[in-house]
């Protein structure tokens, strides 16, 4: 994998975070079927999505639980192969149903004794609070629901014939509880709630204005492990590209500029730099560099590379980028420059 851009301040890659890019390649491409196999058997086998039996710790029961379906899932989109969606069909069911019995009133609210049910993670220790810990898990809920209901097309199964109706309580839960009908903003704001909200298909038009208008006057990030990848990539679908590369590329101290600046070559797991320097939790966003700076794209209701498209976003501050991807369909390719009129030429 070769990566370059060329730009003024561009601090997100560049010769010293090829390393972190190389590394974290598998967030986009190299999903292990082995490691899904393991976590399949060892943690779903009687719905709990850490160990069987417990034995308490861990992380949240949304954001860390629903790699159950988030890796079969991604498996069929980025190589086509729906195997380890059939193999992992039965759990994500078994795991909803779980769920379910963490829920009070539609909310995911509690898992096992002596877990510790996180949501939102390692936000900077500046912010006053963080994201409500039900809000994070419920929307991984949501997601899973959703995703159940694609993968049951996918496979020719019939849906569980609970999901329509739980996935319902559990929207309708997120928007009584934390929907303020004044301001329209969810959670007041806090973090990327607005951007989670937006994701689910909640909130209105002036949710979304909230939204840009917070991180164009903050300039930075303030969020954690799942807020900073919901965030940028919501920024990016509603076509402020130019707000979400300042997120990634800005100077501040919660940035991953300043994370370089002290000399790391790995991703740190908090952004003030305090516990592990080789943390890859933050690195999610470097799908970005591929799906947005090089525009790599596969087309709507396609899977595995087979039909494609390039379509950069249009960031002020790049002149040019070229790149290429590995896929099982084949290595795709692409550079762009601007033109004197500074219009996107892209050469594929």
């Amino acid at each position: 994998m070769s990566t370059r851009y060329s730009c003024q301040h561009c601090v997100v890659v560049g010769q010293r975070c090829h390393r972190i890019a190389s590394l974290l390649r598998l967030a986009l491409t190299g999903i292990s079927s082995t490691h899904y196999c393991n976590i399949h058997t060892t943690r779903y086998k009687d719905r709990r999505f850490y160990t069987a039996p417990f034995l308490g710790g861990g992380g949240g029961p949304g954001g860390w639980g629903c790699a159950v379906y988030v890796i079969p899932m991604n498996y069929y989109r980025v190589y086509g192969d729906s195997s380890l969606l059939e193999k992992g069909y039965p759990a994500i069911v078994r795991w909803l149903e779980y769920m379910n019995t963490r829920c009070e009133n539609g909310l995911v609210v509690r898992e096992e004794e002596g877990g510790w049910c996180l949501g939102e993670w390692c936000a900077p220790e500046s912010e006053p609070e963080m994201i409500p810990a039900a809000f994070v898990n419920t929307y991984y809920y949501i997601q899973g629901l959703q995703e159940t209901k694609e993968a049951a097309r996918i496979l020719h199964q019939e849906e569980p014939e609970w999901l329509e109706e739980r996935l319902r309580q559990a929207r309708d839960a997120v928007v009584n509880t934390y929907f303020n009908r004044q301001t329209e903003d969810f959670c007041g704001g806090i973090g990327a709630a607005n951007a989670f909200a937006l994701n689910l298909g909640l909130g209105t038009a002036r949710t979304k204005e909230n939204l840009i208008t917070k991180y164009k006057e903050l300039g930075r990030l303030d969020t954690g492990i799942f807020g900073t990848p919901v965030l940028v990539e919501r920024l990016f679908r509603e076509g402020e590209a130019d707000l979400a590369f300042t997120m990634l590329a800005n100077r501040s101290r919660i940035s991953f500029a300043e994370m370089m600046k002290n000399g790391a070559t790995t991703l740190w797991e908090k952004w003030e730099g305090s516990d592990s320097h080789d943390h890859p939790m933050f690195g999610s966003v470097v799908k970005l560099l591929f799906t947005e700076i090089l525009g790599i794209r596969q087309k709507e209701d396609s899977c595995g590379y087979t039909d494609l498209f390039a379509d950069p976003a249009d960031i002020k501050a790049l002149t040019w980028a070229e790149g290429s991807l590995r896929t099982s369909a084949g290595t795709v390719s692409v550079s762009w420059k601007r033109d004197a009129e500074g219009c996107i030429i892209v050469n594929k």
